[in-house]
C-alpha cells in the first residue's frame, strides 16, 4: 500500500470522494489510503475459503459474512478487512459494518507490518470486534487474537489438523479449510540434528 499525497479530507468528504475513485482506499488518518493491486493468487484463495466456510454459520447467527469491500470504522479510521463477519442491525444504506464481530487480514508482504500493528490496533479498539483473526496465506500460521473481558489474548494456530473455535458467532475455521487448493509451507521447518547424516571430513 502507498499513501498518496492528497489533501486532508473529513470521513463524509471521503466517501463522496471514493464512489468515483476506480481503485480501492481505506481512510486513515484523515487522507485516502490506496490499497495495493495485484495480490498474490494465494492470498485472494485464503480470503475466499475463509468466506465460504464463515458464511453458512454468519447467516445462521443473522449475522452477513463479506468480503474485502465493507469498511469497519475503528480507531477514527475506515479500514477494509479481507473477510468481516456483522452481526449488527442490517440496514442496506449502510457504508460499514453496523456491528463487525469477527475480522479477517489475510497478510501479504506488503502489508504483513501494518497488519500487525496500526490495523491491530484499531480493530482492537471497536468495542464489537470479538476476534481478529490474521491469516499468512504462504505458511500454516493463523494468529488469533481474542477479547476476553477487557483483555485480548492472542492464540497461535501452526497444525492444519487445528481447529480455531468461533464460539462468538457459534463457528468454528478448520486450518484445513482456510488451506484448500493451496500448498502452504510448515510455519517452522524441522532441522535434522542427526550427528549421522552430517558428513565427516
Amino acid at each position: 500500500m502507498g499513501l498518496p499525497k492528497y489533501e486532508p479530507m473529513t470521513d463524509e468528504e471521503f466517501m463522496e470522494w471514493v464512489a468515483v475513485q476506480p481503485g480501492r482506499y481505506e481512510f486513515v488518518n484523515g487522507y485516502p489510503l490506496e490499497m495495493m493491486a495485484g495480490a498474490k493468487q494465494d492470498h485472494a484463495v485464503a480470503a475466499s475459503n475463509i468466506l465460504t466456510s464463515l458464511v453458512p454459520s454468519a447467516k445462521n447467527q443473522g449475522c452477513r459474512a463479506t468480503g474485502s469491500d465493507t469498511y469497519v470504522l475503528a480507531g477514527g479510521n475506515r479500514r477494509l478487512p479481507d473477510v468481516v463477519v456483522d452481526c449488527g442491525p442490517k440496514d442496506s444504506n449502510a457504508t460499514h459494518a453496523t456491528g463487525p464481530t469477527v475480522v479477517v487480514e489475510v497478510l501479504s508482504d506488503s502489508t504483513n507490518a501494518i497488519d500487525h500493528t496500526d490495523k491491530l490496533d484499531d480493530y482492537q479498539s471497536h468495542p464489537d470486534i470479538r476476534v481478529v483473526l490474521l491469516v499468512d496465506p504462504s505458511h500454516v500460521s493463523v494468529k488469533a487474537y481474542r477479547r476476553v473481558d477487557a483483555t485480548w489474548v492472542p492464540e497461535r494456530y501452526e497444525d492444519l489438523a487445528d481447529i480455531i473455535p468461533l464460539p462468538e458467532i457459534s463457528a468454528s475455521l478448520a486450518l484445513v479449510d482456510i488451506y484448500d487448493t493451496l500448498d502452504p509451507k510448515p510455519r517452522f521447518k524441522a532441522i535434522d540434528l542427526n550427528p549421522g547424516s552430517v558428513p565427516r571430513m
